[in-house]
C-alpha cells in the first residue's frame, strides 16, 4: 500500500497476533509456576482418556456431564512426578450460529447427539445463555485430587487458566459457559478469574440420567475478558 495506508484486515490481523504472543508469554508463565510444583501440563483432546480417569475418581468427582461425540473437545491437565493425572479441566465447542446456547441446553444438544436419552430434559431461564451465539466453548468438567486440594497451589484455578487459554488460542470462541454447581459458585470470582457473569440463582435444571435434578447456575465469559485476566497476570 502507498502512503502509509494500512487496511483494516492488516490491522486486525495485527491486533490478533499481538493477542496471541500476549497468551503465548500467559502459556509460559503458567506452565512455569506448575512445573515449579512438581506437576508437569499437557493438552488433550481424548475424550475417551477423561471418561476413563473420571470413572477411575468416581469417590472425588461427579460423573461428567454428557457431550455429543460430533463436538470438538479438550481438556488440561497435571501430572505429578509419579505420572498420574492429579488435576484437569475440560471444554467441548459447540456451534451455536443457528441456536442459542439456551437452545441448545434446551433441546439437549449440549449434551447429546440425537436422540438424547428419553429421561433427560433441560430448562432454563438464564438471559446470558439465550444471548450467547457464535462459536461456544462450554467448560464442562473440573477436578483436583483431593490431598492436592487448597493451599497456596490454587490447582483448580490454575487448572482453569491453563484450559481457558487452550480454549482461545486452539478455537478462537465467541463466548465461554459453563454449568456451575451451588457449592462451588462462590469460587468463581471477579478476583479469581477475571471479568464474567455468574447467575446469581440456579436458573438451569438439568436432569441428567443416573445422577438425577441437577440445579446449575451458568457462567459467561467474553474472551477478551478472559485474554485480559490471563494477561494480567503474566504481567
Amino acid at each position: 500500500m502507498d502512503g502509509g495506508v494500512v487496511l483494516v484486515d492488516e490491522v486486525q490481523a495485527a491486533e490478533r497476533l499481538a493477542v496471541q504472543e500476549d497468551l503465548m508469554t500467559a502459556r509460559d508463565g503458567l506452565c512455569a509456576g506448575l512445573r515449579a510444583l512438581d506437576l508437569a501440563p499437557f493438552v488433550s483432546t481424548d475424550w475417551g482418556a477423561l471418561e476413563r480417569l473420571n470413572a477411575q475418581h468416581r469417590d472425588s468427582w461427579f460423573e461428567l456431564l454428557p457431550r455429543p461425540a460430533s463436538a470438538a473437545c479438550l481438556w488440561a491437565g497435571v501430572t505429578d512426578s509419579a505420572g498420574d493425572v492429579v488435576a484437569v479441566q475440560a471444554s467441548i465447542l459447540l456451534d451455536c450460529a443457528g441456536r442459542s446456547y439456551g437452545a441448545r441446553l434446551e433441546d439437549l444438544t449440549s449434551f447429546y447427539d440425537a436422540p438424547a436419552p428419553a429421561d433427560a430434559w433441560c430448562f432454563s431461564a438464564s438471559p446470558e445463555a439465550r444471548e450467547a451465539r457464535g462459536r461456544v466453548a462450554m467448560m464442562s468438567s473440573g477436578w483436583v485430587r483431593p490431598d492436592l486440594r487448597g493451599g497456596n497451589r490454587d490447582l483448580f484455578h490454575q487448572l482453569g487458566r491453563l484450559n481457558r487459554l487452550a480454549v482461545l488460542t486452539r478455537w478462537c470462541p465467541d463466548w465461554l459457559v459453563a454449568l456451575i454447581d451451588p457449592p462451588v459458585s462462590r469460587l468463581w470470582t471477579v478476583r479469581a478469574v477475571g471479568e464474567r457473569h455468574l447467575d446469581r440463582h440456579p436458573t438451569v435444571l438439568f436432569h441428567q440420567p443416573g445422577e438425577g435434578r441437577l440445579r446449575l447456575h451458568v457462567l459467561r465469559f467474553r474472551p477478551e475478558a478472559v485474554a485480559a485476566d490471563l494477561q494480567r497476570r503474566a504481567s
